[in-house]
């Protein structure tokens, strides 16, 4: 034993690195990926100067077939059949990725470049009292739709949040023998058309004298779309809780309800802060339910229950259509001031939900 231990070499340090044998490819590769990138790029840059067709046109009918011959090709180089299969998968991830990209990037620059000019303090904190379309831009403003839109936004999620959490808790925690049920009026719920929503609170509750047009009217339409996405989406984030938490919970003697209340939603607080995120960003832009329950308003309206209020798509909407430029610059403003918003509400919902709780 002693002398087959004196015998056997020494060991150094580069034996113990890590072999990646799956990293070393032919220098054929490398010419083929460069070949295959550079190529169908300066074809793209080719027909772009010397014809007029649109870039989309030339991205998909052009570049698109040429790239993936240019990957397929790389990829056969290196791992043969399966090579050709994998870069094909590769281009259209990145190609997708890099659309949606271009797509938001578009998008939000739209918003920003035709929306920034009608920025200014009075367009932030004015009403609409004595505006008309034709007004110039230095007068009136989106302070009453902000508000508006706050009050709509906020009562929905105050509405339908507890009502979403409290389904998902019935579906992954009770599991009574109503949960077939609750998932199949859940999963109707979900695909509700927004004008739908808001024609159902127009004949149930406005034109039989319950509520008048307003902001709790509208508020209502919102929560009716707002509770399938949270419940369904806080039923999927409970799931991810380990049961094992569940299970020693009981084993120390807790109630199922002190389990949920004190182990399972604090544990699965950021996803539920996620779902509500979501059912917030699948009702704040939109506009057909307002138009049937809330209507507009020019005044800034406190009151959530009697009178008429404005929003900001409703504010979009009625001054995108105006055939005067003002008119139309205040709606892509009010469309900025949306964005915004939206994005305010996405960070602090960020910085909250990062956030360990007491006692973790």
């Amino acid at each position: 034993m002693t002398t087959l231990l004196a015998e056997s070499p020494p060991i150094r340090v580069e034996d113990l690195a890590p072999r990646r044998p799956w990293s070393s490819r032919p220098a054929s590769f490398w010419w083929a990926a460069f070949l295959g990138s550079v190529v169908p790029l300066a074809i793209l840059g080719g027909l772009f100067m010397a014809t007029e067709l649109p870039a989309a046109v030339l991205l998909i009918v052009f570049y698109l077939p040429l790239q993936l011959i240019g990957a397929g090709v790389a990829g056969y180089s290196a791992k043969g059949k399966h090579g050709v299969a994998d870069s094909s998968i590769i281009v259209f991830a990145l190609g997708a990725t890099t659309l949606s990209a271009v797509i938001l990037g578009s998008m939000l620059l739209t918003i920003l470049v035709r929306g920034i000019a009608a920025f200014r303090p009075s367009f932030i904190f004015q009403n609409g009292i004595y505006i008309s379309p034709s007004t110039p831009l230095e007068y009136g403003g989106i302070g009453h739709a902000i508000l508006g839109t706050f009050l709509i936004v906020g009562i929905a999620t105050i509405i339908s949040v507890p009502f979403g959490i409290a389904t998902a808790v019935y579906v992954t925690e009770v599991r009574g023998r109503a949960v077939p049920y609750v998932r199949f009026f859940i999963q109707a719920m979900s695909g509700v058309p927004s004008v739908v929503a808001g024609l159902f609170v127009l004949t149930v509750f406005i034109l039989t004298g319950v509520l008048n047009t307003s902001a709790m009217a509208g508020a209502i339409a919102y929560a009716i779309l707002m509770l399938p996405t949270v419940a369904r989406t806080a039923e999927e984030v409970l799931r991810l809780v380990p049961e094992d938490l569940r299970t020693g919970a009981l084993a120390l003697g807790s109630t199922r309800a002190r389990v949920v209340l004190n182990v399972v939603i604090p544990a699965a607080r950021t996803g539920i802060i996620t779902a509500v995120l979501l059912g917030v960003a699948r009702v704040v832009g939109e506009t057909a339910p307002l138009l049937l329950t809330a209507l507009k308003s020019d005044q800034t309206i406190m009151n959530p229950f009697i009178d008429p209020i404005s929003a900001l798509p409703t504010f979009i909407f009625d001054n995108v259509a105006q055939p005067f430029p003002d008119a139309v610059t205040r709606a892509w403003g009010a469309a900025l001031a949306l964005m915004i918003i939206v994005g305010i509400l996405f960070t602090i919902t960020r910085f909250l939900s990062a956030r360990k709780p007491k006692g973790y």
